[in-house]
């Protein structure tokens, strides 16, 4: 996890995957208000090298609209989220350094077919503020 990643500024050698709107579930340390996103964004930055690789990643967090100061809170995702973003990550992976060729409909939908009422808040959403969502 690195959260000084940004969107497009890439290391020379490195290749970049952003997963748009997976699904995942915030808690607010202050309050313990929990909330759901299916606007959830996660940047990837990835390199190859003489036979090894690395992949740094990013959650672009939220903040809570019940608290007068929030914090910028993690997202939690589920087992079944987990196993979709790493399916994504990896055809992207074949597909940057292995030149295996992927159609855009092998990549999953992340988002879970979970009510979320209301409107995505893109004043309190990290992704939004810096131009990713």
């Amino acid at each position: 996890e690195d959260d000084d990643l940004q969107l497009h500024a890439l290391r020379p050698g490195w290749k970049e995957f952003v997963q748009r709107r997976a699904f995942g579930r915030f808690q607010c340390s202050q309050c313990l208000h929990g909330w759901s996103s299916a606007r959830v964004h996660i940047l990837f930055h990835m390199c190859r090298s003489q036979g090894w690789g690395m992949v740094r990643m990013r959650t672009f967090r939220q903040t809570c609209r019940r608290c007068a100061e929030p914090r910028l809170e993690e997202p939690q995702f589920s087992e079944e989220t987990m196993e979709k973003l790493l399916h994504n990550l990896v055809l992207k992976i074949l597909q940057y350094f292995y030149h295996v060729p992927i159609q855009p409909s092998e990549l999953v939908e992340v988002v879970v077919d979970v009510p979320v009422r209301g409107p995505h808040d893109s004043a309190r959403c990290e992704g939004c503020q810096l131009g990713v969502c």
